[in-house]
């Protein structure tokens, strides 16, 4: 039976990604983000850079995250499994993908110092138009579930659950 569902699952997967309309080249672009965290709802936003490799099958988010008191650094890694087309004339698709995200983040305010190593789980559920060739524009929610490390002046050395359900919405141009 679990042979039966795993080939129904890879027929699917294959099939969803013969009819992508996403260009085979480079893909630069930029990406506001925002989100709410599971503990607490509290909300973040920021902008990251976008990268997709050609022939490498993941689309990377790279954010630095610089406020006041602190500083830090994140990276994203999706692999669309569904990437449609729904409207072939203006390129309108929507795209459904796992992917991992690991950060870290240092902060010091007067005597309160503590730095955060955190990772986990995503799963970015989105749509996309590339309205001429060499431009897309995209919008995604990825929850996403993960753990984090926190050393120094910090109440709890171990947390989870990490992550939350971010938004991303963004430009690409494809080369």
């Amino acid at each position: 039976m679990r042979k039966v569902v795993l080939v129904l699952i890879m027929a699917a997967v294959v099939s969803a990604g013969a009819f992508a309309e996403h260009p085979s080249g480079w893909g630069v672009g930029l990406v506001g983000q925002g989100g709410f965290a599971w503990d607490g709802f509290a909300g973040s936003g920021g902008a990251a850079f976008s990268l997709k490799v050609p022939q490498v099958p993941i689309y990377w988010g790279i954010n630095l995250d610089i406020r006041q008191h602190g500083f830090g650094l994140g990276v994203t890694g999706d692999s669309y499994i569904i990437d449609e087309t729904i409207v072939s004339k203006t390129n309108f698709g929507w795209f459904f993908g796992l992917g991992v995200y690991a950060s870290f983040y240092s902060y010091g305010y007067q005597s309160t110092y503590w730095t955060s190593i955190r990772g986990g789980a995503r799963v970015p559920i989105g749509i996309y138009v590339l309205p001429v060739d060499f431009l897309e524009l995209f919008f995604d929610l990825a929850p996403s579930l993960g753990v984090g490390f926190y050393f120094g002046d910090y109440d709890d050395a171990f947390h989870f659950p990490e992550g939350g359900i971010g938004a991303d919405f963004g430009i690409r141009f494809w080369f």
